[in-house]
């Protein structure tokens, strides 16, 4: 019996034990793969963090699973998959969203996100109290509400600058046309209240027209009539031929033109608008006056990066910054020529260096 045994496997070809070795091999290379990706379906952890869940507004999601290796994040609102396991997403209208994760391809998750908007929640934003037409030249009062407000910055949309402070300023408008009113209640600029009013012009009352036949001359007309006859030549004519003209000399007034100088503002004023940018209330084209209108003058950022400063606010719109150092360097006509800024952003409730 032995021997039959032996006779039978050595007539066994050996292609096959080869085939069978490569089977076995896939088969436990395959049971690895799966053991290695395999995830407890009841035990994930995902989290779902934001300041606050209102339109605009960036939402932090980030998945925690052990054995984790590909996410599938769907945020409910009709947008593209983001397979990231640590992202951020905005949402651009109010409502109830159901954000699903899927991991590995298997194991589904899902919670529901309120998503609200700011201009729906009482209190939220102060409040601007102004008349929607106003006229040119003429003093407007204006007031605001905000429970706890203790600092007010307004701006009356004719500067780049805040315009006043105080809770009830008084302004008189310089131009026609719309202006848009911001108002920054106890520095939180990313509540910044705005309000659009029209500047009229001035009404120009008719002059009285005069009745030129009850104007009383103190003469009669006739005593302002030349003289009848031939025209005569003047004399005046010809010696005016003989005096000597000189050119008129210019003055050391008419020869020096005053040179414009670019309005002050001070570093932290700087940092107040630069914040506003990265609150997308103020764009690159509020800093024209302060820059004379270059905005290529390079801004060294955190002493490591060098970028011009239309690119620097492009960077830092929409992010929440808070900037530990800035410093202004000008020229004799007060233009800004260079910016040193070092500043710091909020990522997962941390402050680092951007």
């Amino acid at each position: 019996m032995t021997k039959n045994n032996r006779t039978f496997f050595q007539n066994v070809d050996y292609r096959i034990y080869i085939s069978l070795g490569i089977l076995l091999l896939v088969s436990l290379s395959l049971l690895l793969y799966q053991y290695t990706r395999h995830v407890d379906c009841d035990d994930a952890k995902f989290f779902i963090h934001a300041d606050e869940y209102v339109i605009n507004r960036v939402v932090e999601y980030q998945d925690n699973t052990k054995g984790a290796q590909n996410w599938e994040w769907d945020f409910g609102d009709s947008t593209a998959i983001d397979r990231r396991q640590i992202t951020f997403h905005k949402y651009s209208k109010p409502g109830n969203y159901i954000v699903k994760l899927k991991i590995n391809g298997n194991c589904i998750h899902e919670k529901s996100l309120t998503i609200t908007s700011i201009s729906q929640e009482t209190g939220y934003l102060p409040s601007i109290i102004a008349p929607n037409v106003v006229t040119m030249g003429e003093s407007i009062q204006f007031d605001s509400e905000k429970e706890g407000g203790e600092s007010w910055e307004w701006s009356f949309g004719e500067t780049s600058r805040t315009d006043a402070l105080g809770k009830n300023p008084s302004y008189k408008f310089k131009s026609v046309g719309e202006k848009k009113i911001t108002l920054i209640v106890n520095g939180d600029v990313e509540h910044t209240a705005v309000k659009t009013i029209y500047v009229a012009p001035k009404a120009i009352k008719a002059k009285q027209k005069i009745d030129i036949q009850s104007y009383e001359f103190e003469k009669q007309s006739v005593a302002f009539s030349l003289p009848r006859g031939a025209a005569q030549k003047d004399p005046l004519v010809d010696m005016l031929q003989y005096i000597p003209v000189s050119p008129k000399s210019k003055s050391k007034k008419d020869s020096i033109i005053a040179e414009k100088k670019a309005p002050e503002i001070s570093n932290e004023q700087f940092q107040l608008l630069l914040n506003q940018v990265a609150a997308q209330a103020k764009t690159k084209d509020d800093f024209k006056d302060y820059l004379c209108g270059n905005f290529e003058i390079p801004v060294v950022v955190n002493d490591k990066k060098l970028m011009p400063f239309g690119q620097f606010c492009q960077n830092i719109m929409g992010k929440k910054i808070k900037i530990t150092a800035l410093r202004l360097n000008k020229d004799s006509k007060n233009c800004i020529q260079n910016i040193n800024v070092q500043y710091k952003v909020k990522k997962m409730m941390l402050w680092v260096r951007d």
